[in-house]
């Protein structure tokens, strides 16, 4: 038998049920469209509608955890450590190292050094400490909105100021970097810092290596640090790559704290584990002085075999992932089609997608704070409303299309059924009541 912690036999045990690369028979469906029922299990996502203020029934599509069982290799790797039976005190060891560097150097062609990586519980935690290790309470902290609401929470939280530089939108609904308002944010704030979303959560932009270029000669002008959350790197769609920031140069490893965690790509939230990247030995002695003064050491055991299994064994399981996720996509683009007033903007990467919602509130003479009351009461759906994502959030919502596309097809619809009848019944309004309905629109 191999020893415990050799996961190269990983194959030999695996769900016989959902193979990788493998469909169910008599269809077209893949590992991906089987339905598991999370109830029961403690969930965030389907178990706590009740104590969070949503009703009994709702769909819950809002918080980024997928539907979808893990990679067999890594339930093989967790069966075998948990068989050992005894879960003491662990660390990153050299088998955990190589896995994690060749997973960059094989995806990325980004060359890390082990050294360089400090474990965390999580993205957000790490995102707090290196705001803890970078700032004084008062001074400003860039971000680009609308953006993952956690980077305003962990500013504001720890006694700082955000400093908000707006994403510009194009016509063709492509959310870009508006380079001379990010300058004037900075100049303004007097900002060191900046929190970097790489790819963006939630408007779905893989920034390309050139966009990525134009902010490393900001940040280097500036001489700003720049604190990259790279959670959701791996799920580029097909046709898209994340460039990591701190590849682009030695002086953009020198100023940049990378955030990235397995968590989101491969659905291991529950196992808490992210490896947070630092090259800069000053900028890694900073966020480690805030990580033991905050009394973290050793991390989850299951958290690091699970990492490790992962970067040793999901590659083929990841790329099916993006295939399915985008054919998601494409699903609900082509539903949507036939509701009128929702559009999906361009989404390049993650299983989150940002829904226009502006044709709707117009149709309907709903107000922008009313629209999520609307899609969770009256479509039966648990959403994340685009107005906590900052500004330019409003009129848009966020939906997690990683499910199996049974569960796909229930929300979408419920949501048409719910726009079909939000716009009857404001038809007949307008039947009965003309002016009112004019005074609605001119309101």
């Amino acid at each position: 038998m191999p020893a415990l912690t050799d996961f190269s036999d990983l194959g030999s045990i695996v769900d016989p049920y959902c193979p990788v690369g493998t469909t169910l028979p008599g269809s077209s469906y893949c590992q991906f469209d089987l339905i598991h029922d999370r109830t029961g299990t403690a969930s965030l996502k389907w178990d706590f509608a009740a104590e969070r203020g949503r009703p009994e029934g709702v769909l819950p599509l809002w918080v980024a955890d997928m539907d979808h069982q893990v990679a067999p290799g890594i339930t093989s790797a967790l069966l075998w450590r948990v068989r050992h039976g005894i879960f003491g005190y662990t660390e990153t060891d050299a088998a955990y190292n190589e896995a994690l560097t060749s997973w960059f150097a094989r995806r990325y062609d980004w060359q890390v050094d082990a050294s360089w990586n400090v474990v965390t519980p999580g993205v957000v935690p790490a995102l707090a400490l290196a705001v803890r290790a970078l700032t004084q309470p008062g001074d400003a902290v860039v971000i680009e909105e609308p953006v993952y609401y956690p980077f305003r929470e962990v500013i504001e939280d720890n006694g700082c100021v955000v400093a908000a530089a707006p994403l510009v939108r194009g016509e063709d609904g492509v959310y870009r970097r508006g380079l001379e308002a990010l300058e004037r944010t900075l100049r303004t704030s007097g900002a060191k810092v900046l929190l970097l979303c790489n790819p963006h959560n939630p408007v779905g932009r893989v920034w390309s290596r050139g966009e990525l270029e134009d902010l490393a000669e900001i940040a280097k002008r500036y001489e700003l640090t720049v604190v990259s959350d790279e959670i959701h790197a791996d799920l580029a769609l097909p046709g898209h790559r994340t460039t990591p920031f701190a590849s682009l140069s030695q002086d953009a490893a020198a100023r940049t704290i990378t955030c990235t965690s397995p968590s989101k790509s491969f659905n291991l939230a529950g196992l808490q584990v992210a490896n947070i990247l630092i090259p800069s030995e000053q900028l890694r002695g900073a966020f480690c002085a805030e990580l033991s003064a905050v009394g973290y050491s050793q991390p989850n055991t299951l958290g690091l075999t699970a990492c490790r299994a992962a970067y040793e064994s999901g590659d083929a399981w990841l790329d099916e992932l993006r295939e399915h996720i985008a054919a998601a996509r494409a699903h609900v683009a082509q539903r949507l089609a036939s509701v009128p007033g929702i559009e999906v903007t361009p989404c390049e990467g993650t299983y989150l997608l940002w829904l226009d919602c502006h044709g709707l509130l117009e149709r309907s003479g709903l107000k922008p704070n009313e629209l999520d009351e609307f899609i969770l009461d009256e479509a039966g759906l648990w959403l994340d409303d685009g107005a906590i994502f900052g500004a330019g959030g409003e009129g848009f919502t966020r939906i997690n299309v990683a499910c199996p596309r049974a569960t796909l097809d229930e929300a979408l619809d419920r949501l048409e059924a719910g726009v079909t009848a939000l716009l009857t019944r404001q038809a007949h309004r307008a039947r009965s009541h003309p002016e009112a309905l004019a005074e609605v629109r001119a309101a």
